[in-house]
């Protein structure tokens, strides 16, 4: 087929005017020049093998004498005419190459200002996110705290059912602070506004408030939560507060996915340059198909708004970050109905020179401004 349409083109060639013009067509000319020498040596050699003389006349006898010197002489146009065919061929090509690289270049233009639209869009987005929830924190605390004063009965006594009421309440105000707070934590994560105040701290410590916040909760859902830390201190640099804040989320979403009289262990060890803290547990685990999307933002294993449990699919998105920034990385092992591992590492450090307390010494910390690319 290409044999064919490359034969198609060639006599379409044929049929073009710029295939003679030897003026604008350089190819033309270059053929002629290039099948000139041939009917010139023929000539040439016959007149010095007869010991002719050597000029036009000779030449004129010999053409006279032998006609097929005549097909000689067709060489310089035989091969003007294949040169110019190609040239024409390549003008065509050229242009049409021309038209695609125009056109190329045009919807570039246009994908490049679609994406500077979609990410002022994305930034008005998180401001608008980072504003809401902030209004909405305002309120909230306030209703949590009045909420606290009434049942510490602060304003007056109280009947045990009122108890019951108000405590129901307040602990949907505290989920829906929990979701602000989350909410709020990636608009600001994502617009690059959240700062880490880096320093040597002992990543064990993280890990021992985690589970010592999260050992009633476990309790309360027939779950043994288990620690295993390394003897010698897990120096590492960066901020403890966020740290904790990534540990408390997968430790309670290793709670949460967890069957009722299971286990969840925390462990951390060391190994090639960087501590490796596994976050594991043996509940439902998580389907092949939605294990690659958990980093994504609003992405849940289980999205319907009939699952059991709470949240935004945030959680992750905000560890990730957080992990990243401290120059580490995340990844999940999971099997449906056997469970699941998240695994962490991030570098070792250097013990710092002078006693100082894990992360609260103040002479020791570097803020840093947290970025991130916005590319959603």
């Amino acid at each position: 087929m290409k044999v064919r349409a490359s034969i198609l083109e060639f006599l379409s060639a044929l049929k073009n005017r710029h295939t003679y013009a030897i003026g604008q067509n350089t190819d033309a000319m270059f053929g002629f020049l290039w099948g000139l020498p041939v009917p010139l040596f023929a000539l040439t050699i016959h007149v010095y093998a007869a010991h002719m003389p050597r000029n036009v006349a000779s030449f004129a006898t010999l053409l006279s004498l032998h006609p097929v010197y005549w097909v000689f002489l067709v060489h310089p146009f035989l091969f003007a005419l294949i040169f110019g065919a190609l040239g024409t061929m390549r003008q065509h090509r050229d242009e049409q190459i021309s038209h695609l690289m125009s056109d190329v270049k045009k919807r570039c233009e246009e994908l490049c200002d679609a994406n500077s639209r979609l990410q002022e869009t994305d930034r008005l987005k998180t401001e608008f996110l980072a504003n809401v929830t902030h209004e909405l924190k305002s309120p909230l605390v306030t209703a949590l705290g009045y909420t606290d004063r009434i049942l510490g009965r602060h304003l007056g006594d109280v009947t045990e059912r009122q108890v019951k009421a108000l405590e129901v309440g307040k602990r949907n105000l505290i989920r829906l602070r929990t979701l602000i707070d989350e909410i709020l934590d990636f608009s600001r994560l994502d617009a690059g506004k959240v700062k880490f105040e880096m320093a040597p701290v002992n990543l064990s410590d993280a890990v021992s408030v985690a589970v010592e916040n999260l050992t009633l909760k476990a309790a309360e859902q027939k779950i043994e939560l288990h620690k295993s830390l390394p003897a010698e201190t897990a120096w590492i640099f960066g901020d403890l507060q966020k740290l904790t804040q990534v540990v408390t989320n997968l430790i309670d979403n290793a709670i949460k996915f967890s069957h009722p009289n299971g286990v969840v262990s925390a462990k951390l060890t060391p190994g090639g340059g960087t501590w490796h803290l596994t976050i594991e547990d043996h509940g439902q685990g998580i389907s092949a198909a939605a294990l690659p999307k958990l980093f994504e933002r609003f992405v849940q294993a289980n999205g319907s708004l009939g699952r059991p449990y709470n949240g935004v699919g945030l959680g992750l998105v905000i560890v990730k970050k957080i992990v990243e920034q401290h120059g580490g990385q995340i990844w999940i092992e999971s099997t449906e109905n056997v469970g699941t591992k998240v695994h962490v590492q991030v570098p070792v450090a250097s013990a710092p020179a002078t006693p100082a307390a894990t992360g609260t010494n103040k002479d020791e910390r570097k803020e840093v401004a947290y970025a991130t690319d916005s590319a959603h």
